[in-house]
């Protein structure tokens, strides 16, 4: 699931900026960027021209060139996601089946999949620059609901009762590589269920009582939200499966919310299906630990590593 990326050396490598406008540190940082790869000829800076539509100041360095989304995420090698998780969140979105490379770059506070904040920054384009960094592979999770366009999601699908204030009413089946029909495996009534992947697992799905999933394994999570039932907990699944959800005669209002970000309105006749997608989402780290340190930093785990062993 992770592998090592060398940037070819007879190549020019075209970075692309794109991230959340809003963010009062947004230029600035992109000016940064700039100032470090200045007289570094065998890259090429690019912003989407997006940012012009917050009404931001076109304060952007002459070595930045800003052009169309659609036309430069056709030549860029690695995309700059500027801002949070959600950012990264909604370039993953946006790319769809052309997944590359992306290095997230936090305004603010560390997050889980971010690498570097404004305070690393130069440090980690000294890293980009040597290649000194590797690719970790995330599954996607595939929303399809009847025979609609499909959905993909890096970190969640959640199906709730919507506006409604009762409790909804589920039937979970999975279809298994082994099995050609559907096998029913539970009925849930909670405030909703919650599809997650290893990367999203860290997520609502934690919140919920659900487990913390190593992202570099093939599997998916499903955790149900508020169960009146204390038999219902979260169950892991191999990714090789497919899930259908379905709705009860009672059903009053439900909606389902992609990655936090997409939310559709649902009806008591929608059947949804959710697969491992065909293509992965392709995240820059810096070290085999980053994950470990997000962790230990963000759910506030104390020690430090140790060669000694304990008593």
């Amino acid at each position: 699931m992770m592998k090592e990326h060398i940037l070819k050396n007879n190549k020019k490598i075209n970075i692309l900026c794109v991230g959340n406008y809003r963010k009062d540190k947004f230029l600035k940082i992109i000016n940064k960027i700039a100032i470090f790869f200045e007289n570094k000829s065998k890259f090429n800076i690019y912003l989407s021209n997006d940012f012009k539509k917050n009404n931001k100041e076109t304060k952007v360095s002459k070595n930045v060139i800003v052009g169309e989304y659609k036309k430069l995420i056709k030549i860029a090698d690695i995309v700059f996601s500027i801002g949070g998780d959600g950012t990264i969140l909604s370039t993953v979105k946006n790319m769809r089946i052309k997944q590359i490379p992306i290095l997230g770059i936090h305004i603010g506070n560390l997050g889980f999949l971010t690498q570097c904040t404004e305070d690393n920054l130069t440090e980690s384009l000294k890293k980009i620059e040597s290649s000194k960094f590797i690719i970790e592979k995330r599954i996607l999770l595939c929303l399809k609901i009847d025979n609609s366009k499909k959905y993909y999601a890096l970190n969640d699908i959640v199906v709730d009762h919507g506006n409604s204030g009762r409790i909804l009413k589920t039937k979970l089946s999975i279809k298994t590589s082994n099995n050609d029909k559907y096998i029913h495996l539970n009925n849930f009534e909670s405030d909703g269920v919650i599809i997650s992947t290893p990367t999203g697992s860290t997520g609502y799905s934690l919140s919920s009582g659900g487990p913390i999933i190593y992202p570099d394994l093939d599997l998916f999570n499903v955790t149900p939200i508020s169960s009146h039932s204390l038999s219902a907990r979260p169950i892991v699944f191999s990714s090789k499966n497919i899930f259908k959800i379905e709705f009860f005669e009672n059903f009053i209002d439900a909606s389902i919310t992609i990655d936090g970000q997409t939310r559709i309105n649902l009806n008591k006749n929608n059947i949804i299906y959710i697969e491992k997608a065909k293509y992965s989402a392709k995240l820059i780290a810096f070290s085999s630990n980053s994950y470990i340190s997000a962790l230990k930093n963000k759910l506030g785990w104390s020690g430090n590593f140790s060669n000694n062993t304990p008593n």
